[in-house]
């Protein structure tokens, strides 16, 4: 039988898939926000939901840089 090769997803597409990732968590975190009432919980979603949106700023800015730049070659793996 011929199976499909499989090749590894391009670091753009692993980084799209990730910015969808991160809205989706960003959602549901908003989601709980709406529906606690205990303080706690209000901070506790409060703290989430403003390191949901950093990750996803982080993200964004890091698919426009591709974008812009044309595809990484290491995928912006490394801190400088």
């Amino acid at each position: 039988m011929n199976r499909p090769i499989r090749t590894a997803p391009s670091p753009r597409t692993e980084l799209q898939q990730e910015l969808q990732e991160a809205a989706r968590a960003l959602r549901r975190a908003y989601d709980r926000f709406n529906y606690v009432c205990e303080a706690e919980l209000v901070e506790a979603s409060v703290y989430e939901i403003n390191a949901l949106q950093a990750r996803y700023n982080y993200l964004l800015r890091a698919a426009k840089g591709q974008a812009s730049s044309g595809a990484a070659e290491d995928g912006g793996a490394s801190c400088r």
